[in-house]
């Protein structure tokens, strides 16, 4: 139990701590293609936020609740440093978690993430409106069908044909979705000028890009280039905008070779 929510993880390999921190829409299993090849090299994490995969929910909670969370997962697991992978979201809270405790986190590697809110997503903060709307677009095949026609969202890959995006939506509950969403938002509206103006820091970054990034992804390169001196880039054009269950095989070789794991 960690401030409030029974957090559900799973765990594989040995070596150095690598922590995975899952995005809007997933659970523990989004690094499950990955976890074989690291945990080679790793003693893997792949915790569930709360109110994701078997973690307990948590009404109303901050990015600020989950860096905390992150934080004490790590320590719970017996580590006071790490490798931290975030993808979406959830590299969102692993930057967070590095700015504001730096020592906890040798390298960050990051996927796809956005700077910060999702302006397309204002929406669904409209409350009333919001659960009904999410329903619609995410959790019906047609709404998701349209929502594609407009933003790269993976449908099947050469991951087995796992239909990652669209098993996501259905999967995670409204709750949590538009919770996250909240909280990415407040925190946007307090933090991003900071990160813009102030933040810089010469931690080992590795940033993953899709191929078809879009939007406010497109617009955290630059973002990342501000904040980060010691920062490498490493494309995946073969994905999406999640190549870690897009192209697997692919994430797993670049980036365990930019941690000189040839």
């Amino acid at each position: 139990m960690i401030n409030g929510s029974a957090i559900s993880y799973k765990k594989s390999g040995s070596g150095p701590p690598l922590v995975f921190f899952h995005g809007w829409i997933g659970n523990e299993d989004t690094f499950g293609p990955c976890h074989a090849d690291f945990a080679r090299h790793y003693t893997v994490y792949r915790p569930a936020w709360p109110g994701y995969g078997n973690s307990s929910p948590l009404s109303n909670f901050s990015i600020e609740d989950l860096v905390e969370i992150g934080r004490k997962f790590i320590l719970s697991m017996g580590h006071t440093s790490v490798t931290l992978v975030g993808n979406c979201l959830g590299g969102n809270v692993a930057m967070e978690l590095a700015r504001l405790h730096p020592g906890m986190v040798e390298r960050l590697i990051l996927i796809e993430l956005y700077a910060y809110f999702p302006q397309y997503l204002y929406i669904l903060l409209l409350p009333g409106f919001n659960k009904i709307l999410y329903r619609m677009v995410f959790k019906t095949r047609f709404g998701f069908n349209l929502l594609n026609s407009f933003v790269p969202l993976q449908q099947t890959n050469g991951n087995n044909g796992w239909m990652y995006t669209w098993e996501g939506f259905n999967r995670t509950p409204v709750e949590s979705a538009l919770g996250f969403l909240k909280a990415i938002r407040r925190f946007s509206q307090k933090m991003l000028k900071i990160y813009k103006e102030s933040y810089r820091t010469n931690l080992p970054v590795i940033y993953i890009e899709g191929g078809r990034s879009f939007g406010p992804i497109k617009d955290f390169i630059n973002l990342a280039c501000l904040c980060f001196h010691n920062l490498t880039v490493v494309g995946i054009p073969e994905s999406l905008h999640n190549p870690v269950v897009e192209q697997p095989e692919l994430f797993n070789q670049r980036v365990l070779k930019e941690l000189n794991y040839r």
